[in-house]
């Protein structure tokens, strides 16, 4: 039988403690090590997802927003206010709320998440919804009437509903409360073990779950699955000779050794030296699946390198090989610089090149696509 928790009040909140950030019970509600390390020791690495929800929130947030008084809002008033900041001296939390909604003198709060809406049961993820929640008592502690929030996934461009209900307010103060007490107690939390949260944490380098676990309790380390390319460099040096491409095959035609293969998927470097004529097939084949091709004098100098770029499709403007986080920081400088009423910018995301997988992201003003039919005369 599983044991309940005893809840325990936090320590009281000294003059000299600041507020704790919802965002920051949000992450204590996700791994409270990863709390630890923000709140307590302040610090902070980047990431992919770190800089595409900072992405998020910029374009949320404007010139910031004040709410009127509990008591001067009206039962048939509608208001929105967005970037509000608002405190709590009972529970030593602060929140900077994205979007709040008021209707039918009701306050909802609305929280902005990057990505897509997650398909569970309960609409979103445990710490978002106790995030969301930790915003609504705010709310409520500064006396408005709050119910409910809303999640916002700006990926699938859908609102998820949220109900505060006693389950999910009981988990929220569970968590600000355990929060304040590991922070207070000065010990940081042990890593998860085995977990698929980790490795994309952008503090994992410095939280070093594996590592810690593996120096505590001996728990070895996940094997690591490193990519492995069997392919292996082609040397024609018997001259004369003549290399051309049969299928996925390349031929080597000499007049002493006679005719020799080698399977291009095989093939990582095509070494020519001396008198070695090559197809423009092949060089075709191996610009386009980016094997290098190297040439070398029959005295063995070399002579020069032809290496291609992968099959890319036409661009009218440039291309751009960039990592995760690099595209992100591309997309959201170009957001900053267009003019979004009149520039339209189309970043194709092609993926590896020797498997195209095409996605497309439309930045700037809206535009259709043109639908292409059969012309009948």
């Amino acid at each position: 039988m599983e044991q309940p928790e005893l809840p325990l009040p936090p320590p009281p909140l000294r003059d000299d403690q600041p507020y704790v950030p919802a965002r920051i019970v949000n992450e204590f509600q996700y791994c409270p090590r990863l709390a630890y390390l923000e709140w307590v020791q302040g610090e902070w690495a980047e990431s992919a997802d770190t800089i595409e929800g900072r992405g998020v929130h910029r374009r949320v947030d404007g010139a910031p927003s004040e709410l009127p008084d509990a008591e001067e809002i009206g039962d048939d008033e509608r208001i929105h206010a967005r970037s509000l900041t608002l405190s709590s001296d009972r529970l030593g939390l602060i929140a900077k709320l994205d979007l709040v909604e008021v209707e039918d003198g009701s306050v909802v709060p609305v929280d902005y998440k990057r990505g897509k809406r997650p398909h569970v049961a309960a609409g979103a993820y445990e710490p978002e919804l106790v995030q969301l929640c930790v915003q609504g008592l705010i709310i409520e502690d500064n006396g408005y009437r709050c119910t409910e929030g809303a999640l916002y996934f700006r990926g699938s461009r859908e609102r998820v509903r949220v109900p505060f209900d006693a389950e999910l307010r009981s988990k929220a103060l569970a968590a600000v409360s355990g929060l304040r007490l590991v922070a207070a107690g000065g010990r940081i939390p042990p890593p998860l073990e085995d977990s698929p949260k980790c490795p994309r944490c952008s503090l994992v380098a410095i939280c070093m779950p594996e590592e810690v676990n593996f120096i505590r309790h001996g728990v070895a380390p996940r094997p690591l699955a490193a990519s492995r390319d069997p392919s292996l460099p082609v040397y024609v040096q018997a001259s004369p000779a003549r290399v051309r491409k049969r299928g996925e095959m390349l031929v080597n035609q000499n007049e002493e050794a006679g005719e020799t293969t080698a399977r291009l998927i095989d093939t990582s470097h095509l070494v020519l030296i001396g008198a070695v004529d090559v197809t423009a097939p092949v060089l075709h084949e191996l610009m386009r699946r980016e094997i290098p091709v190297s040439w070398y004098s029959g005295s063995g100098w070399f002579l020069g390198h032809t290496e291609g770029y992968g099959e890319w499709v036409q661009l009218s403007v440039f291309q751009c090989r960039l990592g995760r986080r690099r595209r992100i920081e591309l997309k959201l400088a170009l957001e900053e610089t267009i003019n979004h009423a009149e520039d339209h910018v189309i970043i194709l995301d092609l993926g590896p090149a020797a498997t195209l997988r095409p996605r497309v992201e439309s930045l700037g003003e809206s535009f259709s696509v043109v639908e292409r039919s059969p012309v009948i005369v």
